[in-house]
C-alpha cells in the first residue's frame, strides 16, 4: 500500500514536469537560423554592436561540423570574431584553428594570434587577429573540418 503511494507519486511528478516542459517550451519560442554548406547571412543573425552579421557553414549531421562566425570588429588593431563550433560525431581536439584559419582584407591574408584550443565537440571562443586598418570587406577561411574541406565566410 505505502509502494503504492510512492508510485503514483512519482507518476505525477514526471507528468507535472512534462506538462511544465511542453508549455515552457510553446511559450518561449526559440528562432533557429538555417544551415547549410554554403555560408549565408542570415538577416536575423545581425551582430548590432558591430554592424557584421553572424555567418554559418556546415551541419550537425553525422560526420559533419558547424561553424558560426561573427566578427565584433576591429578595435586597437585586432579584429576579434567570435566562433560557434559544433559537431555530434567529429573530435574536434584534431583541429588548430591557428593553423587552419586565415583573414583576407585589403589584398592582405593573416592568420590568429590567439586561437582557443578545440576539445569535444562543442566549443565556442574568440578568433584574434592583428590588422593594420579599418575594413568592412573581409573573408575568413577554415580549411579541412569536415565535411566542408574550405569554408569561405566573406562579409561584403
Amino acid at each position: 500500500m505505502k509502494t503504492d503511494y510512492i508510485v503514483y507519486g512519482a507518476l505525477i511528478a514526471v507528468f507535472g514536469i512534462a506538462i511544465y516542459t511542453i508549455f515552457s517550451l510553446t511559450n518561449n519560442p526559440t528562432i533557429i537560423p538555417p544551415i547549410n554548406n554554403n555560408p549565408t547571412v542570415p538577416a536575423a543573425n545581425q551582430n548590432l554592436n558591430s554592424g557584421f552579421q553572424m555567418i554559418t557553414s556546415g551541419s550537425t549531421d553525422p560526420g559533419s561540423v558547424q561553424i558560426d562566425l561573427t566578427p565584433q570588429g576591429v578595435e586597437n588593431g585586432q579584429l576579434k570574431v567570435d566562433f560557434a563550433i559544433n559537431t555530434h560525431s567529429v573530435d574536434l581536439a584534431q583541429y588548430d584553428l591557428s593553423k587552419i584559419t586565415t583573414l583576407e582584407y585589403g589584398g592582405k591574408i593573416v592568420t590568429p594570434i590567439s586561437a582557443p584550443e578545440l576539445q569535444g565537440h562543442h566549443n565556442s571562443g574568440t578568433l584574434i587577429f592583428n590588422v593594420d586598418s579599418n575594413f568592412n570587406k573581409f573573408k575568413i577561411i577554415i580549411v579541412g573540418i569536415p565535411n566542408v574541406q574550405e569554408r569561405i565566410f566573406e562579409w561584403k
